[in-house]
């Protein structure tokens, strides 16, 4: 209200030259007086609005941020699916060399002569197997009971150390055992579902038709 005043009264002010009104007969001094007064209306119209302006900044709403997006959902790992290279692998060795039934069958009746008639056709037919489908030879080019320094450079997959072990390689000790290992993979496709909670057959049943 205040500011619409003082606009008010220095319109008027600065009009009064308009007016058809010879200057003789205004006060003396009144022109200086006048110009004075039209200069602090001004002022006081010039602060304010200044305050005004201020006050409206200080007042408005704040602006709103952005809201944060919601990460888009992890994608979860699917499990690796059951394959049947362990049934495929177990199918050959009952196949060629009767593991599965070695394994499964109980030996406790049998005597000794018995167990090694029965060995022998285990041991060959699996070894067959394994070479014609694995190629496996020993990891240890060597001898049981040489020794060997195994150093910080040497594959951590090629050696299991036993016995007292202390410290930082390298080591010094005796073969145990040479290991094994294998050039190929070359089993055939598994091509039936692999279901791991239910049945899946590793040899069929034998029917001789007669």
């Amino acid at each position: 209200m205040g500011t619409l005043i003082a606009a008010l009264g220095a319109f008027v002010l600065s009009a009064l030259p308009l007016l058809l009104i010879p200057a003789e007969r205004w006060p003396a001094n009144f022109w200086p007086y006048c110009q004075m007064a039209v200069l602090i209306l001004s002022s006081y119209i010039a602060v304010q609005s200044f305050v005004a302006l201020r006050a409206r900044k200080n007042t408005s709403p704040p602006a709103t941020e952005p809201a944060p997006q919601a990460e888009p959902p992890k994608a979860v790992p699917p499990e690796p699916s059951q394959t049947g290279e362990a049934l495929i692998l177990l199918s050959l060795l009952q196949e060629k060399g009767r593991f599965v039934d070695y394994l499964m069958e109980d030996i406790t009746a049998f005597n000794d002569a018995q167990v090694a008639a029965a060995s022998r056709v285990v041991h060959q037919g699996c070894s067959a197997v394994l070479n014609e489908f694995l190629a496996i030879s020993p990891t240890h080019a060597g001898k049981e009971g040489d020794r060997i320094t195994i150093d910080k450079s040497a594959d951590r997959n090629q050696y299991r150390l036993i016995g007292k072990v202390h410290g930082e390689p390298p080591y010094s000790g005796v073969v145990v055992h040479r290991g094994w290992k294998t050039r190929k993979l070359a089993l055939p496709r598994f091509t039936r579902r692999v279901d791991p909670t239910g049945e899946n057959i590793i040899a069929p049943v034998e029917v001789e038709v007669r």
